[in-house]
């Protein structure tokens, strides 16, 4: 394996964790609208504050529940990656300067890269990976916090029972 490829790799797998960490954001968002992707809520009995109310009498106040929890929105701030591996072979890559009157020939020439192998020892007992991620917490996006304030907007009284 070139180094190259090693890092490429590596690369790949902190931008396909990121992007696992989105999707499961999306779909934990999607938890908190219902089948017709209407904003679910939570039904609330508190005593009224209607200035008509008489004793006893109850508003049934409903609030959506997204603005309600937290959201937890999540990206990976750092990362570290440690590994045991032996250099292999050091050999040019199959990447060399075109030959002349190829229609790569009039930019300007290249070296021949070099690749450097390693042995990560894998099937051999030796060699080893480590990764470590570390997360944080993010604000929610303009558009999720314009929704949530949207939400928050549309919570009320929506009935008032009278006491019997």
């Amino acid at each position: 394996m070139s180094f190259h490829t090693l890092i490429e790799a590596l690369a790949g797998a902190v931008i396909e964790a990121q992007d696992s960490i989105e999707m499961h954001q999306i779909s934990h968002l999607r938890d908190f609208f219902d089948e017709d992707n209407r904003p679910r809520s939570v039904t609330i009995r508190m005593p009224s504050l209607h200035p008509q109310a008489e004793e006893g009498d109850e508003d049934l106040y409903r609030a959506p529940l997204l603005p309600l929890v937290s959201t937890n929105n999540l990206r990976i701030r750092e990362v570290e990656i440690s590994f045991n591996a032996h250099l292999a072979e050091l050999g040019p890559e199959d990447l060399e300067e075109p030959a002349p009157g190829t229609p790569d020939a009039w930019e300007s020439p290249r070296p021949a890269a070099r690749h450097v192998g390693l042995d990560t020892g894998r099937g051999k007992g030796v060699g080893n990976v480590h990764v470590q991620l570390r997360v944080e917490g993010t604000e929610p996006t303009d558009g999720a916090a314009r929704l949530m304030n949207h939400l928050a907007q549309s919570q009320g009284v929506f009935k008032t029972i009278k006491a019997t």
